[in-house]
């Protein structure tokens, strides 16, 4: 999706709400989850999404951080969605269910706002791309909200991978700061 025209004009509120949120995760960003173990997509030690959600979320993550550049690690192969599960258990209770909602809604959209009788799962790789700029330029604020919302979180989830860091010519912090270990609530 590097070239999709994605970035849309926004009005002063919501660009005042989406500096607010993207601060919030920022400040998420500078946590350091602990890692999952090996699994297809770090399913093991998922706190807020099911091994499912999981799924959906990391063909989501994959299209909109794809960029073509082998050298760029594959979502599967980092912890991004393990990183994003540890992001959402410090959201409030309601929120979580409101994205756990978001990836059913996004996962079964297709039939109702494509009308193709598929799953985002099931699509081409062309079809997510086409699928999610609906969802990024649709007339419908609520989705057009809940695009960035899924943006920011894959944004978040994958380049806060230190294995992402070289494709992009990051070297790092220059001070190393001591990273916390977030665990759930047993």
């Amino acid at each position: 999706m590097a070239d999709s025209g994605l970035f849309l004009p926004l009005s002063r509120r919501s660009f005042l709400q989406y500096t607010a949120l993207s601060a919030g995760l920022l400040t998420l960003s500078r946590l350091r989850v602990a890692p999952a173990l090996a699994a297809p997509v770090a399913t093991v030690g998922l706190h807020v999404l099911t091994p499912r959600e999981a799924e959906v979320f990391t063909a989501i993550v994959e299209r909109m951080v794809f960029t073509g550049d082998p050298s760029m690690p594959a979502v599967r192969d980092t912890d991004a969605i393990a990183t994003i599960d540890q992001a959402v258990l410090q959201l409030d209770a309601s929120v979580q269910s409101q994205l756990r909602w978001l990836l059913t809604i996004f996962q079964w959209g297709p039939p109702v706002f494509q009308l193709e009788l598929k799953t985002f799962t099931a699509m081409s790789a062309d079809e997510r791309d086409t699928y999610l700029r609906g969802w990024a330029t649709s007339r419908f604020a609520t989705r057009r909200l809940a695009f960035r919302a899924l943006k920011n979180l894959a944004m978040l989830g994958y380049y806060s991978q230190d294995a992402t860091w070289p494709g992009i010519h990051y070297t790092g912090p220059w001070a190393p700061k001591p990273r916390r270990t977030l665990i759930a609530d047993g």
